[in-house]
């Protein structure tokens, strides 16, 4: 039985980042401003998506993935999102310095690729130690 609580902050990050997405693409809608449509996006794909699947993946293969690799994924994963987002909605929305944007993108942008890496090396290595099913 898996007594890790990994999946479950993966899954609640990935609820959080959907209820601000659907509120997002709401007030997108409702005043017909989608300048920042990439960014709201980026955050359904990265934030929603990307963190659910991450969730189902320890939940169901992951029970032997140490926790500092999760907790390093889930760190690496969140700081991009907020990063990335925040950045790409300054940006995109012309609310704010390119100093202040430019360090959150690349922030971002490096968190989100090193928790997508981290996540691809640990799912490799789990399927190739996990013996096939008959």
């Amino acid at each position: 039985m898996n007594t890790s609580r990994w999946p479950h902050a993966f899954f609640a990050a990935a609820a959080l980042y959907a209820m601000i997405g659907v509120s997002w693409g709401l007030a997108m809608s409702i005043t017909k401003d989608h300048a920042t449509y990439s960014a709201h996006a980026h955050l359904n794909l990265l934030g929603w998506i990307s963190m659910a699947l991450m969730g189902t993946f320890y939940a169901l293969l992951g029970q032997t993935v140490a926790n500092w690799i999760k907790l390093t994924n889930f760190v690496l994963s969140n700081i991009g999102v907020v990063c990335m987002i925040s950045g790409l909605f300054m940006y995109l929305g012309q609310k704010g310095p390119a100093s202040v944007y430019g360090p959150l993108l690349a922030i971002g942008a490096l968190s989100v690729v090193g928790g997508f890496f981290l996540f691809g090396l640990t799912a490799v290595s789990t399927a190739l130690r996990r013996p096939a099913a008959a």
